[in-house]
């Protein structure tokens, strides 16, 4: 798995379909995601730190997972399939981890709606805080528990849940972006039967207007 950003939400100008770009976070490497208007303005309102009066369907599933005890790990992008993406959301759970399936888009949008969590070094979420200075207070707290026992593990915060790529995903539908034009192309030459079986894919690609890319002028 590799782990990515949110580059930028954007339109298609093919047919208006919106797009959300992941970026690999250690390469220059990117991930477009054709999403539903609905979810695209939840992931966009949350990123603008919005403040929205009522919950939204995506605020109160987090509500929802929180009140029973649960917290969203990660979520991975981890399959295409027919020109569509897949996703999964790792939620922790009693010490246990839980995979949901998911869009990825419900993901995404539920993943930037995470708070700051302590983390072991496995990985494995040992709570979760409000604000990154209770996050921070509470690895210390940890610590501190820990050292009086003998153990020196040591945690980390981490402000959000991660959004990570299977390779496999990233093999099939990532891009590099032409840092003169703007225009998209595949990250690795891909076999004239693949690119067939590819075609809606291959034709929202070449649809969008991605001139302003290295310009920070991402719509939403």
């Amino acid at each position: 798995m590799l782990e990515m950003t949110i580059e930028s939400i954007r339109v298609s100008m093919l047919n208006h379909q919106r797009v959300v770009i992941l970026k690999e976070k250690e390469a220059e490497r990117y991930l477009p995601i054709w999403i539903g208007p609905a979810e695209a303005d939840a992931i966009a309102v949350k990123l603008q730190e919005y403040q929205v009066p009522r919950p939204l369907t995506h605020d109160l599933l987090g509500n929802v997972i929180r009140a029973l005890g649960a917290i969203v790990c990660k979520i991975i992008v981890c399959d295409l399939r027919d020109d569509t993406f897949f996703a999964k959301i790792i939620l922790a759970v009693d010490g246990k981890e839980v995979e949901i399936d998911a869009r990825p888009s419900d993901a995404i949008a539920l993943a930037v709606r995470g708070k700051p969590a302590v983390v072991d070094s496995d990985g494995r979420v040992v709570g979760e805080c409000d604000t990154e200075e209770e996050a921070d207070q509470h690895a210390a707290h940890i610590v501190e528990q820990r050292l009086r026992h003998g153990d020196t593990t040591p945690v980390t915060v981490r402000k959000k849940p991660p959004i990570f790529a299977e390779e496999t995903v990233l093999d099939k539908a990532g891009i590099i972006i032409d840092p003169e034009t703007g225009k998209p192309a595949p990250a690795r030459e891909i076999p004239p039967e693949e690119l067939e079986r590819m075609s809606a894919f291959r034709d929202f690609i070449e649809s969008l207007d991605l001139s302003d890319f290295d310009k920070g002028k991402p719509e939403a």
